[in-house]
């Protein structure tokens, strides 16, 4: 079983840098001659043909749901605009101009049978003018007149892959509510889940500790955007998020309930069997009322495996049954390949493993105390490179943050929480002193979040010195291959190496400021954010940033892709924030960047902004660039898309424009640059490519040698517009658009124009097709 576990593994894995999956019906027809075959073969060759059948099964399972997931959200979608019927499945995430929850679909409604019935479809419900959305909870049945569009979403580097996570959670489609006045509530029935959730923000959403407490009873996290930053650049989403490590300490509490169940009487052999089921039982009912995350469904099925294992009275190693487990689990759910929280706990239980072959369990308090903190520091030594691996960055904080309160939560903190959340549940009611205690025990875990988050705690891949990655290993081989006192000389080491990592990522200059390279190169990168527009001059870790995203109530590109995109790239200093024009798909979530970046200076005519520096006045060099911002009419404090902000950036070697959503006035904008400047080499097309905008004339002028248009994907308006794209052939101009090449990248230090586009280069490429 471990080689064709190995063989699955190998096959999940291959599937990440593949174009294209094998056609079904062929891999059917290779699984059966492989079969045919296996009699045949010598005992030598039988070692790789357990392999090759592992591989060839998770080939087929994945081929083979890929196929019926791809044709139900076919058909789904090629409804348009429909009548649904379902079950809220999920906690709904209830704003005050939209509400945002996942519907099951149902047969309901008699009158047209559903096309996907028990698939999952993500609903967004937005509020229409002067209306309040209806409190939507889960466990309700609805019937909701939606419109449906493929599950697509945005490519840019640091962000969410949104296609694959709809994948994993099983959406077919996202659908948008189109009027509440045909909406009927089939039937008010809350589930268990939310009734719980209720009921304990009925009591306890007063306290400071409550958005923890609902994290790791419940599974719900509402974060506010700066507890979130501090969860991220403190290393503790693991801790905050029910997972294998929960389920585990809680099934452990359930076994100490051993004497009571001696004092009840019991022979040993039933004792000892409604110790385990009760323990199982209980586990399991954490794992519901977390919705069945990955983490916690894959850790009951682990217990309840390794329960069935001893009551069998077998023996089998924690090794073979984390290969077993991880490889009968891929067959189950194929998908779960693009789970991180899936590979984490993976790999949690082979570290474990490992551990449990490097130190073997001896009796006694002190080495059970020397055990568990060998055991931390191992894990905390090895999220480092993981976290480098699937997450592209590593927070520096994490080591001993997490050696400080992890150990708190673990034996306080969490199990408290639990019984107290228990007693609730039971009884209806907690005594308020309770709660307060508990909520000054988690005071050092929400200060310790608080101050990450105003740190500068998170340094990603492309940020970091060639040299980091290596460095990491010689304090983890150390805390991991040695033991006693030279594993715990692996802690300072690493600290060590995380400072000069820190300095050699700051120079400082002779006047004690940081300062740059003067050999840092210049890139600039257009996101992409969806109907709408960013874009992001950098070189090193200063930057410049022209427009916002859109923003439309609770959403906010600004928030979702912008920031963890300077984030992504390392980016401590926002120099100049330019902001062309009052539109919502420009002019973002201001606030939101200048608490992130206080130094950030706004260049905008936008007046309720209050900007430093006009239109106008922006600086017209910035680190060896040069800038030239041009107005196609006089000042006006509400700018509208032909009093845009156009803005020429000029490298010496290669000119850039970014016109904003100038259109019919766009030609004063191209005689002004005419008279200094032959030409640009890049475009930035002027409102997302509208056909009013980048008239003939304007490209004459203007001679551009590439394209860019930033526009959502399958838009309303039909951006880039035919009579544009027309336009760009007619001159042999090349178009990148956002919408079908993701983030798009030029590197403006190269002697040759170079561009790079983020969603070709992502693993899977077969997901796109």
């Amino acid at each position: 079983m471990e080689r064709f576990s190995f063989g699955v593994l190998a096959a999940a894995l291959l599937t990440l840098w593949l174009e294209q999956l094998p056609p079904l019906r062929p891999l059917v027809l290779v699984c059966l001659l492989v079969l045919v075959v296996a009699p045949l073969l010598s005992a030598g060759l039988r070692r790789y043909h357990a392999c090759l059948c592992g591989a060839l099964a998770y080939l087929l399972c994945l081929s083979w749901q890929l196929q019926q997931h791809q044709q139900i959200s076919t058909q789904v979608v090629a409804e348009h605009t429909t009548e649904v019927c379902g079950r809220v499945v999920s906690l709904p995430r209830q704003f005050v101009e939209n509400s945002r929850f996942v519907l099951q679909f149902s047969d309901d409604c008699a009158e047209k049978p559903q096309v996907a019935a028990g698939r999952l479809l993500e609903v967004r419900w937005y509020a229409e003018a002067g209306q309040t959305l209806p409190m939507v909870k889960a466990g309700q049945h609805w019937r909701l007149p939606v419109k449906f569009k493929a599950v697509r979403g945005l490519a840019n580097p640091g962000s969410p892959w949104r296609e694959a996570n709809a994948l994993v959670d099983g959406i077919v489609a996202v659908a948008t509510v189109q009027t509440a006045a045909t909406a009927v509530l089939l039937a008010d029935t809350s589930s268990l889940r939310q009734q719980l959730a209720d009921h304990f923000a009925a009591c306890c959403q007063h306290y400071a500790a409550y958005p923890l407490w609902l994290a790791l009873t419940i599974g719900d996290r509402p974060f506010s955007d700066e507890l979130w930053l501090g969860v991220q650049h403190a290393g503790m989403a693991h801790l905050l998020s029910i997972s294998g490590m929960h389920i585990a300490l809680l099934f452990g509490l359930c076994l100490l309930t051993k004497p009571l169940w001696a004092w009840l009487g019991l022979p040993e052999p039933w004792r000892s069997l409604a110790l385990w089921t009760f323990a199982l039982s209980v586990a399991w009912s954490y794992a519901a009322l977390a919705g069945f995350a990955i983490p916690t469904l894959r850790a009951v099925l682990t217990l309840s495996l390794l329960v069935l294992l001893r009551l069998c009275w077998r023996r089998v190693s924690l090794w073979q049954l984390s290969w077993l487990l991880t490889a009968l689990l891929l067959l189950i759910w194929p998908f779960w390949l693009f789970s991180f929280s899936f590979w984490l706990s993976a790999l949690a239980l082979a570290l474990l493993a490992l551990l449990e072959w490097q130190q073997p369990l001896r009796s006694g308090f002190w080495p059970l105390c020397r055990r568990f903190a060998s055991f931390q520091l191992g894990f905390s030594l090895l999220l480092l490179p993981v976290s480098l691996l699937l997450f592209q960055g590593v927070a520096p904080f994490a080591l001993w943050l997490n050696l400080l309160l992890l150990p708190l939560m673990t034996l306080l903190g969490i199990p408290i929480l639990l019984l107290l959340f228990g007693w609730l549940c039971l009884t209806g009611a907690v005594p308020a002193f309770a709660w307060h205690s508990l909520d000054l025990l988690y005071w050092p875990l929400l200060q310790a979040l608080q101050w990450a988050a105003l740190a500068d705690g998170w340094w990603s891949l492309p940020a970091l010195p060639w040299y980091g990655a290596l460095l990491l290993l010689p304090p983890v081989l150390l805390g991991w291959f040695c033991r006693g006192r030279w594993q715990w000389a692996a802690l300072p080491l690493l600290l060590s190496i995380l400072a000069l990592m820190f300095n050699a990522g700051e120079p400082l200059s002779a006047g004690g400021a940081a300062a740059e390279k003067p050999s840092a190169p210049l890139y600039f990168h257009l996101l992409d954010v969806g109907q709408g527009s960013s874009a992001v001059l950098q070189q090193g870790e200063h930057a410049i940033l022209f427009d916002l995203g859109p923003a439309y109530g609770a959403v906010s590109a600004t928030r979702q892709v912008v920031l963890p995109f300077l984030r992504y790239l390392g980016i401590r200093e926002l120099d100049y924030v330019v902001v062309s024009h009052d539109d919502s798909d420009h002019s973002g979530n201001w606030p939101l960047l200048r608490s992130r970046y206080p130094k950030a200076v706004l260049v905008s005519d936008i007046r309720r902004l209050a900007p430093r520096f006009d239109c106008l006045d922006l600086p017209s060099t910035w680190r060896g660039v040069r800038l030239h911002a041009f107005r196609a009419g006089p000042y006006q404090p509400e700018p509208g898309n032909e009093d845009s902000c156009a803005v020429l950036i000029d490298t010496g070697r290669y000119r850039l424009l970014l016109p904003g959503d100038l259109g019919r006035h766009e030609m004063t904008v191209a005689k002004a640059i005419s008279r200094q400047f032959a030409g640009i080499d890049v475009l930035v097309l002027g409102h997302h490519g509208s056909k009013t905008a980048s008239s003939l004339a304007f490209l004459m002028a203007l001679q551009p040698r590439l394209a860019l248009a930033s526009s959502g994907y399958q838009n309303q308006f039909g951006h880039p517009a035919a009579d544009t794209q027309a336009r760009l052939s007619l001159r042999q101009i090349p178009l990148l658009n956002t919408a079908d090449s993701g983030a798009v990248q030029l590197h403006l230090s190269a002697k040759s124009l170079q561009y790079q586009q983020y969603r070709p280069r992502r693993f899977a490429r077969w997901l796109e097709k």
